[in-house]
């Protein structure tokens, strides 16, 4: 096994020692690795012995170094032995639903914890052995984000697919190493809602403070979809349910445990009428990469950016996408540029690749977005939002540049920040 070598820092300790790209990093004390996560673990030594292999040949070499301090490798993969897939067949899964011809990384069905400690990946733990926990403790791979969606132990088989071990008992075995987690509940109406969530929910919490935050979010549903195993309609009560029933939660930790430690997505709002909570509200944002504060961070920066002093040095028409959900939030935004020289029309687009209940700007399709704006007037440009981009592609595989090909305008991806586009928007 062991770690390809993909680049050296510049003037790093493993240059001096004459490593080179295309080496492989076999092992570090004595210790064969599997990922990256051993390779920084066994080197944060004062004193480390490396073996690498060139080709046929091995050679050790003995280090003297700073506590800490990194050998300046850069590998070609983080994960040795190859990324562990997801063996669930959970009766929500997004995967399941997708047609064929989009974005290669879409199907990959990872469930790996060590994703999940290097790059915020939710993991379920389904495929995790003993050894697999009594390493996460070991070598403190924390923080680590959990898919829990249900406590119950039957419940949660079946909604996995598969026989899988208790979640519950794992997070205890965690606490133990000090392990800390952020965790979800996708919710499925009729499922895994009412006395279970509240039971989900009333679990968790008692494992504060091993359980820093739980998320509450909806399932994905699309127009390809074999199995309809809940009643998945979100609707509008439905959606200000949840978002009471999390309210009377955050009231009731705050008090017993300082903190709200849950939160509704940004989804059940905007879908309720309901407003946004504060920015002070949502404590840091411990889950603004799974769609929960995204809105209160863009409307706080839409504030900011409707006092700025900035003038466009001549008026400007744009366009500026995103899906149906969003569309309303953006709407009242673009009104407020108007007296800074800029006319920003909102285009909502509708997901005709994956259907119409979709509505997240983050699965917005290229070619839906050329076929929905072909008639109209763009403007200079149409800007994207970055959301909906992955390896510089939309979820079909189309880029920003074969959109602006097919449109005849350029198109600009912009970070879900009011300023950051207003500032592409005065530089146009």
């Amino acid at each position: 096994m062991g770690g390809i070598i993909a680049s050296l820092e510049p003037g790093c300790i493993a240059e001096e020692l004459g490593w080179r790209t295309g080496d492989v990093v076999e092992s570090v004390n004595g210790h064969p690795l599997q990922d990256e996560i051993d390779y920084r673990f066994y080197s944060a030594e004062e004193l480390v012995t490396v073996e690498i292999r060139r080709g046929r040949e091995r050679a050790e070499f003995e280090i003297e170094k700073d506590p800490d301090e990194p050998l300046g490798v850069i590998f070609q993969d983080a994960l040795f032995d190859g990324i562990r897939t997801c063996d669930a067949k959970c009766v929500f899964c997004f995967v399941d639903q997708l047609p064929k011809g989009l974005r290669k990384t879409l199907y990959l069905k990872d469930d790996d914890y060590r994703l999940s400690f290097l790059d915020g990946n939710f993991v379920t733990l389904a495929n995790c052995t003993d050894s697999d926990i009594d390493r996460i403790a070991i070598q403190r791979l924390s923080p680590l984000y959990l898919s829990v969606h249900a406590t119950d132990h039957d419940l949660r088989s079946r909604m996995l697919g598969r026989k899988i071990p208790d979640i519950l008992d794992q997070i205890d075995r965690l606490s133990e190493g000090r392990i800390e987690l952020h965790t979800q509940i996708v919710l499925c109406r009729g499922l895994n809602d009412g006395q279970q969530l509240e039971k989900s929910v009333t679990d968790l919490a008692a494992r504060f403070p091993t359980v820093r935050s739980i998320a509450v979010v909806p399932e994905g549903v699309t127009a390809h979809r074999k199995r309809r195993t809940t009643g998945y309609e979100m609707d509008r009560q439905y959606c200000r349910e949840i978002v009471r029933f999390v309210r009377t939660k955050q009231r009731e930790f705050k008090s017993a445990l300082d903190t709200r430690l849950i939160w509704a997505s940004d989804e059940f709002y905007l879908r309720s009428g309901y407003s946004v909570p504060s920015k002070v509200s949502y404590e840091g944002f411990p889950q603004y990469e799974n769609g929960v504060g995204i809105v209160r961070c863009f409307v706080d920066s839409a504030r900011r950016a409707a006092r700025s002093k900035c003038q466009t040095d001549r008026p400007k028409r744009l366009t500026l996408v995103t899906g149906t959900l969003a569309a309303p939030v953006l709407e009242d935004w673009a009104c407020s540029l108007v007296g800074l020289g800029l006319d920003v029309r909102v285009v909502a687009v509708r997901n005709q690749l994956l259907g119409e209940t979709v509505t997240v700007a983050g699965l917005m399709a290229g070619r839906d977005i050329v076929t929905q704006l072909a008639d109209l007037d763009l403007g200079e440009a149409v800007l994207v939002p970055s959301v909906a981009v992955r390896d510089h592609v939309f979820i079909d595989d189309v880029s920003a540049v074969d959109i602006g090909d097919a449109l005849g305008v350029p198109v600009m991806v912009v970070e879900p920040d009011a300023q950051d586009a207003l500032n592409i928007m005065l530089s146009i």
